[in-house]
Order: C-alpha cells, then structure tokens, then sequence
C-alpha cells in the first residue's frame, strides 16, 4: 500500500485529493493512502484508531457538496480498488460484482462489450459525470437523467461488503436482514453481533438523498446506501443490471416560453409511457448556453430534453404523439433537436452537461475577483401535486431581488437544480438566506432538501430544517454504534462541533 506522509509532500504532489467538485478546500492532512486490497484498508484503519487520527474516505471526487475534501488527518482513496469480477445470474436477474473504485464509464464499457447472454444488457444510472466510481454512487445515492424511468442507485444494489471502523466486515445481501421494527440486529463475517435503533423520523415518499435511510422493518442494506461513507467503508458491490433499450428517441424541443414548456412536459410525461427522461432548460439556462452553441434559435427561451424507448412497430405512434403535443404547445418538430443514432444522442446530452459546466465556469472568473463567492447550488425535489407551487416560489423570491439564476434538470421527478449566481457580497448573503428559505419551504410542502446530491460538508443546516434536532440525535446514535471514535468521514452530515459535543 502506498502511503504519502507529510503536508507538504501531499500539498506538493497530490494537491488534488484535498477536493471535490464542490471546489471547497478545508485543512491540511497528515496522511494519504492507497489501498488495493480489503488488508489494506484494514490496517490503516487499525493505524488511525490507536492514533486516533480522523479518516476521510475518497472516490472519485466528483460530488459536489465536499465529502470527500477532509478537514483533516488522513485520506483513503479507493481508486485502486478497481476490478471487475464478473457478471453472474441469479434467478431471471443478471448481476455484476465489483470493486467500489471501478468508475461508470469503465461499467459501461465492460458490459458494450461482456458476452454473457446473447442480448444487450447495462447498468442504466447515470449520473452526470461517468468517471464517477461506483462506490461513491452507491455512498450517496446517486441517480442522472434515467432515474425517471431507472431509479437512483439503491434499486440496483444486491450486495455490499462493508469495512466497519473498528475492522470488522459486513456481507449484506439484499432481502436477508431486517429490522424488527425499528430494532436492528446483525452478525459481521466473524460473528460479531451488532445491535442499532432504526430513526423513527419520516423520509418523503420522492426521490432524496438526505440522510440515513429509515423505515420500520427496514433492509440493513438500505442503511448503507447513501451514508456518506459515515458508518463503513464499501468495498465491494454487486449491482442488478437489465435489457438495454432496443433504441432510443433522443430529443431536445425548444419552446416560446416557459410556460410552453411546462405544459408540453406535463402532457408528454402522460402519453409517452416508454419515456426514460425529462429534462428542463429555463430561460436562465438557454441565456447561458448561447455563447458555446450559436445555433440555438433565437427566439426561443426554454427547451425540454426527453428520450423515449421504441421499436419498428412503435416508433410511428410516438412520432405522432411528440408531433401533436408540440403543435399544442406552439413549437414544433422544426424546433427539435435530435434523432436516433448514437452521435445525435450524444450531442443532446452534451448540451445538457454544458449547463452546470457553464455555471461553473461563470462562478469561476467572478470567484477570481471575489474569493468569497460562489455558487448556490438548491437540490430540492417536492411531490408531484407540489411541483408547480415550489416553482411559483422559487421565482416570487428570486424576481424581484433580479439575481441571476438558472433553473434546469430533472423534472420528470419533480427535482429542478435551482443556481443562483451572485455577483458580489451582499447578492452572495441573499443567495444563502433563499436557499435556507427554499429548504424550508420544500420541507413544508413534504419535499427533501437535497434529492441527489447528498449533504455533505456544506448542508448541515438543511438537514437539520428537514428532520430537526431529534431526527439529527437519532442519525447521530446510529453514527456512534458504528463509528464510536467518529473517525470516518468527518464532518459529513453532521457539523464538526456538533460530533465533539455528542462524541466528547
């Protein structure tokens, strides 16, 4: 196992693993390991605990909330953890086992080309950046445009090998331990028993990604998906796969305004019932993309992104339907983008990426004039009879206070990414008191404060808005069966102080 020791090595040689697309940077830290194999990651566990030395677990870097920048101490990086085993069946379900640092474009590119049936099987989530590695996306719950039709990550995981703090391990198979009610109870690969309380505070019945999963009579697997690597550390991984598309309808139709668009989405999500993705582009998104693709037209302030499945004998039908529904809606098949074969599809989901990569590059020139800037990244997701009032709120805050911002993404599950971009201090301040307004309002309206994203290191406060201070202490003594020295991942859901205060 490679090791780097010392600050100034790490600052020197490996600067990059202090962060995360979040671009936050926090402290400095002491030690940066390497791991390749489940020993390994052992006995550098066993070397932070008789230290007592906090333990940042890192990926691929790709999230966007800071759980992978540590404030200080060690780093993990499982990106050497990287094999692919195989893909094995079981019952009428194909399963492919792995190591948590394989990212999703090698997934994808092992099943282009595995030959173990004679049709066309993937791996169908998606998440925005497809370097991503898989333990990461199972860390957090991700999902991406699919997870309309697809799900997030928790319905494709079977099986999960868990290295607890204190060493021990955990096989979890899906559907092999349960809560009894809200007491669970489980042995570790050496016969360990573990006993937990399951938190008995409510998670919405949307897609979300806010804290430790909680249901009475709960799968102990579930509790690990989406932890934030606070409770263990995911070594290994099998995922549920199925059928590819047959062929897909990849479409980006542009709209008069975005009322047009809206309603074009709201009927189409009705008539199209092989439809695999929504996407939204506000008029803020449209404004800035402009600059990158010339041809978008002119006069036209909002699109909608959608891929459909067909076949020889559908395709027609859908044809007419997506045809009807724009006619409606005052656009038109003249005002579409789009196709069927692999580089079309491709160049509509390019534009759809260049939104956030846009956003960013925006933030970046103002943050190099103002350090203290940056973007307000709102991640709410609210039931579908809520959809259009979370809107209406979004804009009666925003308008009159004339901040830029953009909303776009996935409105097929009621979940826009809400951006605001300030332009200097005092726009920065009103950006944040929104978005804690947002957070609150979202939580009313029986939504979740972060749908995809996670928590991390700078959304505390968001979580606490959506299960107050006794939805947080239980989430805290589930922390302290697992992880009582609060080693791991530091700083994830729960502030710093508040882990001091608990822990002491």
């Amino acid at each position: 196992m490679k090791i780097i020791e010392g600050k100034e090595n790490i600052i020197s040689g490996y600067l990059s693993y202090l962060q995360d697309e979040s671009k936050i940077s926090y402290g400095e830290i002491e030690y940066l390991a390497f791991p390749e194999s489940e020993e390994d990651i052992c006995q550098f566990l066993q070397f932070c605990r008789e230290k007592n030395i906090p333990l940042t677990i890192s990926n691929g870097k790709t999230g966007v909330v800071g759980g992978a920048v540590p404030l200080k101490g060690a780093l993990l990086s499982l990106e050497k953890l990287n094999k692919i085993y195989e893909v094995k069946k079981s019952g009428e379900e194909y399963r492919l086992r792995l190591q948590t640092g394989v990212t999703l474009d090698e997934i994808y590119q092992f099943l282009e080309t595995a030959s173990f049936t004679q049709e066309k099987y993937f791996y169908p989530v998606d998440v925005t950046e497809s370097t991503a590695r898989i333990g990461g996306t199972v860390a957090t719950n991700a999902s991406g445009e699919r997870s309309f039709k697809y799900g997030p990550t928790r319905t494709w995981v079977r099986s999960l090998r868990v290295i607890l703090a204190d060493g021990n391990i955990l096989d979890i198979e899906r559907g092999k331990i349960f809560a009894q009610g809200y007491d669970l109870e489980f042995k570790t690969v050496k016969g360990i028993v573990k006993k937990i309380k399951i938190p008995r505070y409510r998670i919405p019945e949307i897609k979300s990604s806010a804290g430790y999963y909680a249901r009475e009579n709960m799968d102990l697997i579930d509790l690990f998906i989406g932890n934030e690597g606070t409770l263990g550390i995911i070594s290994e991984i099998e995922l549920a796969l199925t059928k590819k598309p047959e062929n897909i309808l990849s479409l980006l139709a542009f709209f008069n305004c975005e009322e047009d668009a809206l309603k074009f989405f709201f009927s189409a999500r009705k008539e199209l019932m092989t439809a695999m993705v929504f996407e939204y582009f506000d008029s803020g998104a449209i404004k800035l993309l402009r600059p990158k693709i010339l041809e978008l037209p002119g006069n036209k302030n909002s699109a909608i992104f959608l891929e459909v499945e067909f076949n020889d004998s559908t395709l027609e039908e859908i044809s007419s339907t997506i045809e009807k529904l724009l006619t409606e809606n005052n656009s038109s098949l003249d005002n579409t983008w789009g196709g069927f074969e692999k580089k079309e599809i491709e160049k509509i989901r390019q534009i759809r990426h260049s939104i956030p990569e846009t956003i960013n590059e925006t933030i970046a020139k103002r943050k190099q004039k103002l350090p203290i800037l940056h973007k307000i990244s709102v991640d709410i997701a609210v039931p579908e009879e809520k959809f259009l009032e979370m809107i209406t709120y979004y804009k009666t805050k925003l308008e009159p206070l004339s901040l830029e911002y953009t909303m776009f993404g996935h409105i097929g599950e009621n979940h826009l990414h809400l951006n605001i971009l300030p332009r200097d201090e005092k726009e920065f301040i009103l950006a944040k008191d929104l978005h804690l307004d947002f957070a609150k309002k979202a939580v009313v309206l029986g939504g979740t404060v972060s749908a995809e994203h996670g928590i991390g290191k700078i959304k505390h406060q968001y979580l606490e808005v959506m299960y107050g201070e006794e939805g947080i202490k239980q989430m805290l003594e589930v922390k302290k069966a697992f992880d009582p020295q609060y080693l791991l991942n530091r700083g994830n859901l729960f502030p710093e102080e508040l882990l001091l205060n608990v822990f002491g």
